[in-house]
């Protein structure tokens, strides 16, 4: 029943972590006004780590997309002068089902066990940070990030349990919620390689509520037209949390967006 546990909160975490500040950034410095970026994007990541009862988590990206009830996620970055804002923000709704044949020896005997499991895990993920640019020339850019990262977990298990003994199924319900908020500092910037080709990227780290956080992203950035941008990083992200829900996770994997400009 861990791993159930320990795989709804990884695949909850996986998409949560989506928005990528890496992705979100103006194209050039602007003195006088407001520049923006949306970014829509689509993270394969795998995850590893460890559930607060000590069970180790692996989980593909296919679990996420097999079992997501509603979601929503999005990027969004401005920029005027040296300052600069982003904010990711995402809300999922997991749900997994699954039956197990239990074979316990109750009074002497071996009674079959029938337990029907269900897991309803629901998350809401927003990063919010402001940055100071520190270089800026034809060749690239470098930003001072600093700001916070919050997160906001509650998860419903529902065991149902039949011995068949021809009585009703015990039921035993278990609820556990629990959130983090972390102050993050970081870099965020890019490297030109040419007139259409770039290299983001962007790192951090932070802590509060976690006992430490971490995230870094690189990769290759296309600039498909005036106002468009199609990126590929690859991204890492870690948590040590030391909560009820999870102990420590991370993700990595690629990455692919497409950033708009207006």
């Amino acid at each position: 029943m861990r791993n159930l546990i320990g795989t709804g909160c990884s695949a909850l975490l996986l998409s949560a972590l989506l928005g990528t500040q890496a992705l979100a950034q103006t194209n050039q410095v602007s003195a006088d006004k407001w520049e923006h970026s949306l970014a829509i994007y689509l993270w394969g990541a795998d995850i590893g780590g460890t559930t607060a009862g000590g069970t180790g988590v692996n989980v593909d990206f296919s679990d996420l997309v097999d079992n997501l009830k509603m979601g929503f996620m999005g990027a969004y970055g401005a920029r005027k002068g040296k300052w600069s804002i982003m904010t990711d923000a995402l809300y999922l709704n997991v749900s997994a089902s699954k039956t197990l044949d239990l074979l316990p020896p109750i009074g002497g005997d071996i009674i079959n066990v029938t337990t029907d499991a269900r897991l309803d895990l629901k998350g809401l993920v927003i990063h919010l940070a402001g940055g100071y640019n520190l270089v800026q020339n034809e060749k690239s850019r470098l930003d001072f990030v600093f700001g916070a990262r919050y997160l906001d977990l509650s998860t419903d298990l529902d065991l149902n349990f039949d011995l068949g003994l021809g009585g009703p199924p015990l039921n035993v319900p278990i609820s556990v919620s629990g959130d983090a908020l972390d102050a993050i500092i970081g870099l965020k910037g890019k490297l030109n390689l040419s007139e259409r080709w770039f290299i983001p990227y962007y790192v951090d780290i932070g802590a509060g509520d976690s006992d430490l956080t971490w995230q870094a992203t690189a990769g290759i950035t296309y600039r498909a037209g005036q106002k468009t941008d199609v990126a590929l990083v690859y991204r890492h992200l870690e948590w040590d949390l030391d909560a009820t829900l999870t102990d420590d996770l991370n993700f990595s994997g690629p990455l692919l967006g497409v950033v708009f400009r207006f």
